[in-house]
């Protein structure tokens, strides 16, 4: 088994073959949800928001190379997401796509997704809301999906 970074390497590649044809949102979505499986397989269960911001911010920390995830809860349990110094922001102008829409995007939302979920049991969706290149940082939101809970 090769370093984190293999793994989601991996993940990225088998997705995009598995359901080549599917839109990339779905694709790396399923890729960012696989990476969390492996990546972290004994996470806690129910947790608190506050918590669970905490754990997936040092697990991204330990993966490296990946820039600053803060998750700042809110009412409801959802929250929000500050990402600072994302790599793959400067990627943008090469995929043709702005933040929020390159597939390696959707791979982070699909991450943070299903890691919030095995966490807190909430099923939410992850969605760019602006980013901010003065500032190097991405802000997104989590939001409850109809269902709530898993």
């Amino acid at each position: 088994m090769g370093d984190n970074k293999d793994i989601i390497i991996g993940e990225i590649s088998n997705a995009v073959t598995k359901l080549l044809g599917s839109s990339a949102p779905a694709v790396m979505r399923t890729a960012g949800a696989a990476a969390s499986r492996r990546l972290w397989p004994d996470l806690p269960t129910d947790v608190p928001v506050e918590q669970a911001a905490q754990i997936m911010h040092d697990g991204v920390k330990q993966l490296g190379g990946f820039g600053d995830l803060q998750i700042i809860p809110e009412g409801q349990g959802e929250a929000r997401i500050e990402f600072k110094r994302c790599f793959f922001a400067g990627m943008r102008e090469g995929s043709g796509k702005p933040c929020g829409e390159q597939g390696i995007c959707y791979f982070g939302f699909g991450l943070v997704e299903e890691t919030f979920k095995r966490l807190t049991g909430r099923v939410v969706k992850v969605e760019l809301t602006r980013r901010d290149d003065s500032v190097d940082t991405c802000f997104e939101v989590i939001r409850t999906r109809s269902g709530g809970r898993a």
